[in-house]
């Protein structure tokens, strides 16, 4: 089951990281063309988002529960494979967007937030919920979380409605309380995934009413205005059934994939895929003088698109080779020091 659900979960992480992508893509098609495709698809990449949180709680609760970690091993991980990545492409955004390398507080502070990409939000907030699951894992547990949850949801939606206040030119999305039953839902599926899934199989008149409900939300979704905060706990309730019932015919299906879990691919492709098409835009503008043209071509904008992302894929999982080969030196070098203690002490 463990096997087959950690499967089932890189491959939504896939398809989620795409969704993201698509959803940055679309917006820049849309200032040239406003067909019907393009509007669903846009509205329907803010899932990826959703469902990237309710994964990274999955597997944050994951890790603390079977690892007996200290601090200092939680966080080094986070700040080697995370936020030195974070830093680097938040300097690399202020470049190509700015055409010069930060030099004064305020660029830096920009960096720091994640306001210097789009999407760079999410990694700020991120380590926001990092130190928050770290501090609370002896009190938030699969004994209270249940009951936890309730005021998680109440907090998020106060929060978002009420409560925000655009501190440092901080958007919404920036801050956990946002997100903070987004992530504990990760959580619950984690600690009650065994009890989730086999009820769904003994009760298939649920499998169909949340099919029925995950594509009526998302044909809502399309016809409605334009989402722009998905963290709206409407959004993530239909994202949460959604997210349950294609996991439950994964699951079943987990085994035929021919598919290795790469560690870090999805976090580098969410990283990286703005600056790819920003660079392809710039090549391609300094070709043509323009790339109206590609837009108001419905095949050129989907090969476009397809392109982008492609390119995006081999560059993240370059990156992900190579933060691999780093991992397993830094483990190396963990297991030799215990060991050339215990020679010095025999000496």
């Amino acid at each position: 089951m463990d096997s087959r659900m950690l499967k089932s979960l890189f491959v939504l992480q896939l398809f989620s990281s795409f969704l993201v992508f698509a959803g940055h893509y679309t917006a820049l098609v849309l200032n040239y063309n406003d067909s019907f495709w393009v509007a669903a698809l846009n509205q329907l990449s803010r899932y990826g988002t959703v469902i990237l949180a309710i994964i990274t709680g999955y597997f944050t609760v994951r890790v603390l529960d079977r690892k007996n970690l200290n601090g200092w091993n939680f966080f080094s991980g986070k700040i080697i494979y995370i936020f030195i990545p974070f830093i680097l492409c938040g300097v690399l955004y202020h470049y190509l967007l700015n055409l010069e390398m930060p030099a004064t507080a305020t660029d830096f502070a920009n960096i720091l937030l994640g306001k210097t990409g789009s999407q760079l939000y999410f990694i700020f907030m991120l380590f926001q919920y990092y130190v928050f699951a770290y501090l609370f894992r002896n009190v938030i547990t699969k004994k209270n979380i249940l009951y936890l949850i309730l005021p998680f949801m109440v907090i998020q939606y106060v929060y978002i409605n009420y409560l925000h206040q655009p501190w440092l030119g901080l958007t919404t999305r920036h801050i956990l309380p946002s997100w903070i039953f987004t992530f504990y839902l990760g959580h619950i599926i984690y600690w009650y995934q065994d009890v989730i899934i086999g009820f769904m199989k003994k009760h298939l008149s649920v499998v169909i009413g949340l099919t029925a409900f995950s594509v009526g939300s998302a044909i809502m979704f399309v016809l409605s205005e334009t989402i722009y905060v998905a963290v709206h706990l409407r959004f993530v309730i239909a994202t949460l059934c959604t997210l349950l019932i294609v996991l439950f015919f994964l699951i079943n299906w987990a085994d035929q994939f021919k598919l290795k879990f790469q560690k870090g691919l999805t976090f580098f492709i969410y990283l990286t895929h703005s600056a790819v098409m920003i660079l392809s835009n710039k090549y391609l503008i300094a070709q043509y003088g323009d790339i109206s043209w590609i837009f108001q071509n419905t095949w050129y904008t989907i090969a476009y698109l397809l392109t982008i992302y492609a390119v995006t894929f081999m560059v993240s999982l370059l990156f992900a080779k190579v933060m691999g080969i780093i991992d397993k030196g830094r483990k190396r070098l963990g297991q030799m020091k215990p060991q050339q203690q215990q020679q010095e002490r025999s000496t």
